[in-house]
This record gives C-alpha cells, sequence and structure tokens, in this order.
C-alpha cells in the first residue's frame, strides 16, 4: 500500500494546522510501517521534509502561491498521484481534490469557517465553503481531534456520522520544564519578557477574544506585580485589539512578542505564571496543552472543545462578562496550592498527548480505509 499525505500547506511559516501536518508526516516516518508514506509538498519545503522520515514528493512551483496551489490540489495533483501508484491520500488540512477517486483520509479540526463565518476571513470562509462539504462527502473516513468537532461535523454532515473517528493531537516531546537558567535568560532577553507575566500564545485574531483578555487585564493590573504577554503573529482583524492595547492606560504593561520561534517556546512557557486561552471557540486549541506540559497552569474558556480537552486539568473560566476572566485569573494567582495542583494535573493529561500514538492511530486508518 502507498498513502500520501497532502502537505501544500506546509511551508516557511506555521500556526497550529501546519503544526499538526509536520508533526504527523514526522511521526509516521518514526514507525515501522509496512506500508509506504509520501507528502506532497512545495519546493520550498523539500528540504525540511527530507529530514521526516518519509517520501517527499515535489509539486510544481505554482504551489508557492495559493491560487496556484488550490488548482494544482483540486485539478492536477490526482492524477500525477495515480499515474505514480498512489493508492491512498489523506488531506490533513480538511480538503480532498474532487477528482480523487481512490480511498481517501481527511482530517477536519473545526467546521469554524461554516459555523461562525464572522470569526474567519472572507476568503477562508470562501474557499472552505465551496471545498468542505464536498470533501467530507467524499472522504473514506473522517479525523477529528475532539468530540466537539465531531459533533459539528454530525450536525452539519449527518451523512459522515459513520467514518468518524476522534483521534487526539499530540504533545511534542520538546515540551517539558525548563530549568537552565541560562536558557531562559536567553529567551528573556530575546523576546524582552518582563520578569513576572501571565501569557497569551497564539495569532492574533477575534476568535482568540484577546479585548477581553486586555479588558480583564486592565481591571486587575493595579493590584499584580504581574505583566500582560501577548506571544504570537498579527493576523486577520487585529487592527482593533492592536489599538486597544496602544491606548491602554497599562500599555507599558503589555509586552507583545510577535511570533515565537519553535525552540523558544518551552522556555517561554516554563517562564510565563499562567498561559490564558479564553477563545470564543476552538476546536482543539494545543497551548494550554503545550503549557501543562512544561509545568505551567492554564485558565480556558468554554469555547468549543477547550474545556473538553484541557478543562479537566485547567482552570475553566465560562465565556461572559470580562469580570469574570479578571476575578478568575486573580483567584488563581493567588491560591499557590491552586496553581501547584493545575500544574501537576496538567503534566498527567498533557502526557497523554502523543504525536507517535496519533500516528498510529491514524496509520491504523489508512488501513481500515483501504480495506487491508
Amino acid at each position: 500500500m502507498k498513502v500520501a499525505i497532502d502537505g501544500l500547506l506546509l511551508g516557511r511559516h506555521h500556526s497550529g494546522v501546519e503544526n499538526c501536518i509536520e508533526q504527523l508526516a514526522g511521526a509516521l516516518g518514526q514507525l515501522d510501517l509496512d506500508f509506504e508514506i509520501g507528502l506532497v509538498c512545495s519546493a520550498e519545503y523539500l528540504p525540511r521534509a527530507a529530514t521526516l522520515g518519509v517520501q517527499p514528493l515535489p509539486a510544481p512551483s505554482l504551489t508557492k502561491y495559493r491560487g496556484g496551489r488550490i488548482i494544482f490540489e483540486q485539478l492536477l495533483m490526482s492524477r500525477r498521484l495515480s499515474k505514480s501508484g498512489w493508492e491512498v491520500l489523506h488531506g490533513p488540512g480538511y480538503v480532498l481534490p474532487r477528482n480523487w477517486t481512490g480511498p481517501c483520509v481527511l482530517t477536519v479540526y473545526d467546521l469554524i469557517a461554516l459555523q461562525y463565518p464572522q470569526w474567519c476571513k472572507p476568503s477562508n470562509v470562501m474557499h472552505y465553503r465551496t471545498t468542505v462539504p464536498g470533501s467530507i462527502a467524499k472522504a473514506t473516513r473522517i479525523v477529528v481531534p475532539s468530540e466537539t468537532t465531531a459533533e459539528a461535523v454530525r450536525e452539519m454532515f449527518p451523512h459522515a456520522a459513520d467514518k468518524l473517528r476522534v483521534i487526539h493531537l499530540g504533545i511534542g516531546e520538546q515540551f517539558r520544564p525548563v530549568t537552565d537558567e541560562r536558557l531562559i535568560e536567553q529567551v528573556r532577553h530575546k523576546y524582552a519578557l518582563p520578569e513576572r507575566f501571565i501569557l497569551y500564545l497564539g495569532n492574533i485574531e477575534p476568535k482568540k477574544n484577546l479585548e477581553a483578555l486586555v479588558a480583564a487585564y486592565e481591571q486587575i493590573a493595579d493590584n499584580l506585580d504581574v505583566d500582560l504577554v501577548i506571544a504570537g503573529t498579527k493576523a486577520w482583524k487585529c487592527g482593533r485589539v492592536l489599538r486597544m492595547i496602544e491606548r491602554s492606560r497599562v500599555r507599558d504593561r503589555i509586552v507583545r512578542t510577535g511570533p515565537i520561534e519553535g525552540a523558544d517556546l518551552p522556555p517561554l512557557y516554563s517562564t510565563a505564571e499562567l498561559l490564558i486561552q479564553w477563545s470564543l471557540y476552538e476546536g482543539v486549541g494545543l497551548p494550554p496543552l503545550e503549557a501543562m506540559a512544561c509545568g505551567t497552569p492554564a485558565l480556558v474558556s468554554d469555547g468549543g472543545a477547550l474545556k473538553e480537552l484541557a478543562g479537566q486539568a485547567a482552570e475553566v473560566v465560562p465565556l461572559g462578562p470580562v469580570e469574570q476572566l479578571a476575578e478568575g485569573i486573580i483567584g488563581l494567582l493567588d491560591d499557590k496550592a491552586r496553581c501547584e495542583q493545575i500544574a501537576e494535573d496538567g503534566r498527567k493529561l498533557a502526557a497523554q498527548w502523543t504525536w507517535p500514538e496519533h500516528a498510529r492511530q491514524v496509520a491504523a486508518l489508512y488501513k481500515e480505509a483501504s480495506g487491508v
């Protein structure tokens, strides 16, 4: 059996979905499988793909641009793969080619673009409205990372219920408590981090609910010797929250770092007093689990899958008035015993989430989809 993975989303800069695709490919490459794995990727990504232990399958140069990627993925890739003997196709980024005729597996992390289009970039909404329903109908099996996402798929696409398999994602082995003070100081200096801080990590976009976080911090800042660090990439509709930070009366205590390099994440998590993800909705939400693996307590909302996946070990503050979030933050920081218990529970929970286990379950699904 030959299984091709659509890695066309992979490039130089990665966010959540791209990281998941890369981690899956790398974990599959380390397994002792009795079938072949190939990764379709752009020329830009080929050097990295060669290190993952799977066979790189170069895509043409037109895939460097989004329009060219979509054209190749939807119209040209299937014929090329079939001619080379690839029998099973995995679309790990929501989408399958419309002209693929063989067994196929699809990964759907969430249906936010379809359920809550107001939180998404219009071009993404248009693309996923056009491609996701057909991909779900075509898929032989569908991987979802949470029961929350599974329920969303069942509600919108009842015909797909029997295809669904809930397979948790993984937490990389690099996420563990960092005690090397030299390394911590290097990261602190690199990103101009304050001595004590609470942390948000992720894209700066509407669904992350950062305006509420900033407003909550403004309410409690005078009673805390802890600053707020917002780490991540500026994304769609980030202007409003950026202006709010700039005009804040406590703006000198709010640090924006920009994107964080992968190797710097464990020291960053380990240095924070608390990780906060008070998102309006998440299909998964890995930062709380990564922080837990580094021994840092997490506070999350009940938006989407956050409570389902992290809530048994994190502090859950339901979405509502910002006063609730402010009280939750200050209450947790004032309760050292509670923080220590959450950190301990979090380490145990995060240890259950590994990419090798995710890859083993996905590999078994390839065989199930192909009837082997």
